[in-house]
């Protein structure tokens, strides 16, 4: 939408505007602990996603401090998604690398290379993607060359998207709606012993995975 600095925006964005400007106050009250206690057996748990909006990750510390599961926030990113249009699954792709970056620059500033890391994203297409050696287009080629150089494949998890904690950051949210969410503690179930977490098992349909698939060309020299 175009409009000239001294023309009247639309209503409906006015009032969308005058709601999220009367919030800004609540963020007051939003306190994030400085204190972690991290050591060689806390896991990183990574969660990805993407709309139409912007592609988002974030990076939770699980520990076990006094006998009881610890659950904390410790880095999390949104990206704008670009301009031009992509579509829903080479998005979610792009989050799998927002995601991958974030982890390792964690890791480095921990000085902590050998933490065991899990990353959850709710794109069956792209985690296949990231999974399957294949004759991918140069946009998935090249991010699944990325994603792979930072993170281990076999890291990488299937979770439902009403348990992706990232859906709050990649779609957006008020402040009221972030103070009363899970967002700085993680998902419940990560408290819970890994038996009650999703399976993460990755299947996707054909079709929707071959699309970015590349035709094999195949060259043949005749002498006669």
């Amino acid at each position: 939408m175009e409009k000239a600095w001294d023309q009247e925006l639309p209503q409906n964005i006015v009032s969308k505007f005058m709601k999220w400007f009367s919030e800004i106050q609540i963020l007051k009250d939003v306190t994030v602990p400085r204190c972690m206690k991290i050591d060689i057996f806390t896991e990183l748990h990574v969660f990805v996603d993407a709309s139409k909006e912007s592609c988002a990750g974030c990076v939770f510390a699980r520990s076990i401090v006094d006998s009881r599961v610890s659950v904390i926030l410790i880095r999390a990113k949104s990206r704008v998604a670009p301009l031009k249009l992509l579509s829903i699954p080479r998005l979610e792709l792009m989050a799998c690398c927002v995601g991958a970056r974030l982890v390792y620059s964690v890791l480095k500033a921990l000085n902590m290379p050998d933490l065991k890391v899990t990353l959850w994203s709710d794109s069956t297409t792209a985690l296949w993607w990231n999974k399957e050696y294949g004759n991918w287009s140069v946009f998935v080629a090249n991010r699944v060359k990325e994603i792979r150089q930072l993170t281990q494949i076999q890291s990488w998890k299937y979770v439902p998207g009403n348990m992706n904690i990232a859906d709050l950051l990649s779609r957006g949210c008020s402040p009221r709606q972030m103070l009363n969410s899970r967002w700085w503690e993680g998902p419940s179930w990560l408290k819970q012993n890994s038996e009650y977490w999703p399976d993460g098992e990755i299947s996707c349909e054909p079709q929707e995975v071959n699309v970015e698939r590349r035709e094999r060309k195949l060259k043949m020299r005749m002498f006669i």
